[in-house]
C-alpha cells in the first residue's frame, strides 16, 4: 500500500513540475499575455515584488480555504498542488531566461501557446493519481454546483474572466496571446484528453483523509 502511494506521489509530482514549466513559458511570453491565472500571479508578483512561484503559492492557499469554506475536496494532489507547481514554476522561469530565449510577437504567442499546451498534458498527469483536483479546479466544482443548470465550461470562462480582469487591473500584460488562450484552452485540453485517452469525468479523488486512512491501514 505504502509503495503505491509512493508510486502515485511520484506521478502526481512529476506532473506538476511540469506544470510549472507550461507557467515559466506563459511568463516569458511577455507582452502577448497569457492565461487568467498566469495573468493574476504576473500582477500581484509585479505589484508586491515577489517571485511568481510565491505569489501561485499564496493565492493557492488563498482559494484553497475558499475551497474548504465551499465544502470542495481537499486531497493530498491539492496541497502538492501549490506547493510543487510554485517552487517549479520559478525554477523553470530562471532557466529560460538565462537561455536568452526572446520574446516578440511571434515568439511570444508560439510560447504562451505552447504552455497551454504543457499545462494540459500535465493536468492530466498529475490527476491519474486521483489524489485530488487542484485548488482551483476544486473552486471549479464548488461554483458549478451553486449553478447547477449551467454548463461548467461556462461557470470556469466567467471565473476565469473574473480573474484575468484582476490580473489586468493590477498591470499584468494582456495581448494576442491572452485572448487565443481564452479562446483554444479548452479545445486544447479536449484535444490532449483524446490523444491520451483520458476521461477526467472517470476519476474518483480521495480526500486527504482518505489517503492518510488508507496508508495507514496499509501499514499496520
Amino acid at each position: 500500500m505504502f509503495k503505491q502511494y509512493l508510486k502515485r506521489t511520484a506521478i502526481c509530482v512529476f506532473g506538476l513540475a511540469l506544470y510549472g514549466l507550461g507557467n515559466a513559458c506563459g511568463v516569458i511570453a511577455g507582452e502577448v499575455g497569457t492565461n487568467a491565472w498566469n495573468t493574476l500571479n504576473i500582477g500581484v508578483a509585479d505589484t508586491f515584488h515577489i517571485t511568481f512561484g510565491m505569489t501561485n503559492l499564496i493565492i493557492g492557499l488563498v482559494v484553497i480555504v475558499i475551497d474548504l469554506f465551499g465544502k470542495g475536496k481537499i486531497g493530498l494532489g491539492t496541497i502538492l498542488n501549490i506547493a510543487v507547481i510554485s517552487i517549479f514554476s520559478d525554477f523553470w522561469i530562471r532557466i529560460l531566461r538565462s537561455s536568452g530565449l526572446a520574446a516578440g510577437t511571434i515568439s511570444g504567442i508560439l510560447l504562451t501557446l505552447a504552455g497551454q499546451i504543457i499545462l494540459s498534458v500535465s493536468t492530466i498527469i498529475y490527476m491519474i493519481p486521483e489524489l485530488g483536483c487542484g485548488p482551483r479546479d476544486t473552486l471549479m466544482i464548488i461554483v458549478g454546483k451553486r449553478f447547477p443548470n449551467t454548463p461548467i465550461g461556462i461557470v470556469k470562462f466567467c471565473v476565469e474572466i473574473i480573474v484575468l480582469i484582476a490580473g489586468i487591473i493590477l498591470g499584468a500584460p494582456f495581448g494576442i496571446g491572452t485572448i487565443l488562450v481564452m479562446a483554444l484552452q479548452a479545445s486544447i485540453f479536449q484535444l490532449c484528453c483524446r490523444l491520451f485517452r483520458f476521461e477526467p469525468r472517470n476519476l474518483v479523488h480521495e480526500d486527504l483523509l482518505d489517503t492518510v486512512r488508507r496508508i495507514r491501514s496499509g501499514l499496520s
